[in-house]
């Protein structure tokens, strides 16, 4: 008996939603524009980094194809996996990780809308850009990542209590750390260096969990089945 349908379908998901995360909103903004702003930003350096058109595209469009709906579908394919791997307390978690993420679309897809929203408003009025980067920076800076940390958490809890590899959910508990702290920058004076530390974790614990759905797929065996690896 092979690997479900939707552990496969949400490796290759996963495939594209990492490339397209990792490309779309990591490396093409730093290359057009630097490090993304915050509300600690000077405001005149805030509108310059909105000014490139390409943002629209990629807060608009590309987040809705690799930040929502392929996210969905490897998520999906992940908990289908720790269903099949592990006991009642991994299908618990991994129902609240898939919860959390359903909770958190609407959030991304408001983000994304007032990402796109900028780039036409950087333009325009200084003090009308300035109040729509706030409720930008606090819907996608805190309760974004609030519910991201989430997510990451509950996952990782079913990780561990799964056969499956341990240090993949000791290294999503790190993320969840991170984002919550992370979620404070809008409303408190947290170090700024937390959010590239948080980005280098969660692509990390991104990877680990595509190959790790990657592997399984092209195993052909269930997991519950199998030998567990070691911790």
């Amino acid at each position: 008996m092979g690997a479900s349908l939707e552990v496969r379908v949400g490796a290759v998901a996963g495939w594209i939603s990492f490339i397209g995360v990792v490309v779309a909103f990591i490396a093409i903004p730093m290359a057009l524009a630097g490090q993304p702003p915050t509300v600690n930003s000077d405001p005149a350096a805030v509108m310059a980094y909105f000014r490139h058109p390409e943002f629209a595209l990629i807060n608009g469009v590309l987040g809705v194809v690799f930040g929502i709906v392929a996210i969905v579908i490897f998520v999906y394919g992940l908990r289908s996996l720790l269903v099949a791997a592990g006991d009642a307390r991994a299908r618990l978690f991994a129902d609240l990780g898939l919860l959390f993420v359903i909770v958190a679309t609407p959030v991304y897809l408001v983000s994304g809308a007032l990402g796109a929203m900028l780039v036409q408003a950087s333009s325009g009025d200084p003090t009308t850009f300035a109040s729509l980067f706030r409720f930008y920076d606090v819907m996608y800076d805190g309760g974004a990542d609030i519910l991201e940390g989430a997510w990451f958490g509950a996952f990782s809890i079913a990780l561990l209590v799964s056969p499956l590899p341990r240090w993949i959910g000791w290294l999503g508990v790190l993320v969840l750390i991170s984002r919550w702290i992370k979620a404070f920058i809008p409303v408190a004076p947290v170090p700024e260096a937390i959010i590239p530390v948080s980005g280098i974790l969660f692509a990390a614990w991104f990877l680990a969990v595509v190959v790790l759905l990657t592997r399984e797929a092209r195993r052909g065996v269930p997991r519950a089945a199998s030998v567990p690896l070691p911790a």
